[in-house]
């Protein structure tokens, strides 16, 4: 149960619309210590007295006032009190510095025309790019979180190449963990004042997800061993991949990706613990 006593971190938010077409905040409370959340609900009356930078990600809350709803089992909130403010994703000479990593990595290509692919669709959408979460939830879900997944991506692969795979198809490997979740750029849609990450309900009718979307890129770009292992890089069907890996290279790109999720910093004050070594990856 929330308490009114303790001081609860704001993990994730979102702003939606209510059948009844008044505004809404779903948002997920926990405290540092706790690995399980509370599902919390904002409606629009309460959110019309909240101030505007109470309700960011990575903030850290009291909740004052609450009633619990036991057919959803959430929390309806109707008073929050701000007691620390955080900063809700990477800053710009952050996010510069992940950037030029990774386009220096794909500089290093062998194949031109992989490196070409990349480099078109990234550059394209720059802004985009290295702004986007990596999820809604789960992990990396901050501004600027899709390229630090994708760096830590990067970092975990080439150390997994100098012990237990050093037959694969080493370009092909850094290739896809590029590139696996490149569609999350669209797939989301991020409030650069609050941190707040929704779904694009257009993307989703177009492309169902980033996976799809990775999927079809690479297919028209005629890399049909990177495609697959975007199609399977969620492991099994299960966990919506469209396929299960078939491939050593779709099978670690798989093992980096999950120890990423898992293991990597999940929120953005971890990303500060890690840069003073307070906080390691393994």
């Amino acid at each position: 149960m929330l308490s009114e006593d303790k001081e609860y971190r704001i993990t994730s938010l979102a702003f939606k619309d209510t059948q009844s077409n008044t505004k809404m905040a779903k948002l997920q409370l926990k405290t540092d210590n706790v690995e399980e959340g509370f599902n919390c609900v904002i409606w629009q009356d309460v959110l019309e007295k909240t101030t505007k930078n109470t309700l960011k990600v990575g903030n850290i809350v009291k909740v004052k006032k609450y009633d619990h709803n036991e057919q959803y089992n959430n929390y309806i909130l109707y008073s929050l009190e701000l007691v620390q403010e955080e900063k809700i994703g990477l800053g710009e000479e952050e996010k510069e510095a992940l950037l030029i990593k990774i386009l220096e990595t794909v500089d290093l290509f062998k194949d031109k025309k992989l490196k070409d692919a990349i480099l078109k669709v990234i550059l394209e959408n720059r802004e985009l790019y290295i702004s986007s979460p990596a999820a809604e939830k789960i992990h990396h879900n901050y501004i600027g979180g899709l390229l630090q997944h994708t760096c830590e991506c990067i970092n975990i692969a080439k150390t997994l190449f100098g012990t237990l795979y050093k037959d694969v198809n080493q370009e092909l490997v850094i290739a896809g963990c590029i590139t696996h979740d490149l569609g999350k750029m669209f797939e989301y849609i991020f409030d650069e004042e609050t941190g707040a990450i929704t779904r694009n309900a257009e993307f989703k009718k177009v492309w169902i997800s980033h996976i799809h979307w990775g999927f079809s890129w690479a297919n028209q770009n005629e890399f049909p061993e990177l495609a697959h292992i975007i199609a399977s890089h969620h492991g099994l069907k299960e966990w919506k991949a469209l396929v299960e890996p078939q491939t050593h290279e779709a099978n670690l790109l798989h093992l980096v990706d999950t120890i990423s999720a898992r293991l990597g910093a999940i929120e953005i004050k971890d990303i500060e613990k890690r840069q003073q070594g307070q906080l390691r990856l393994f």
